[in-house]
């Protein structure tokens, strides 16, 4: 049976921000652009409800760690960087 390749991706993202550092007002807010992130990792799983992706990757329990999770809904865009692992 042929191994499927773990895939590294880039994932741009739309992420959340707080702000305690000064007072804000509506026009304040709607001026504000979004706050564009860009992540980059093993794509360990992706489907309706997000992606899932690995800063590190072992082969031999095909596991990953710092694992970070995107919701779909916040995901500008996903792509192929290279071929990993074989799984």
């Amino acid at each position: 049976m042929k191994k499927k390749p773990i895939s590294i991706v880039e994932i741009k993202w739309k992420d959340s921000w707080t702000s305690s550092l000064r007072k804000w007002n509506a026009e304040d807010l709607r001026q504000e652009p979004d706050f564009i992130s860009t992540s980059a990792g093993y794509l360990m799983h992706q489907d309706k409800r997000g992606i899932n992706i690995a800063g590190e990757y072992r082969q031999e329990d095909k596991a990953g760690r710092h694992v970070q999770h995107i919701p779909a809904g916040m995901i500008l865009s996903v792509k192929k960087l290279s071929g990993g692992f074989s799984k």
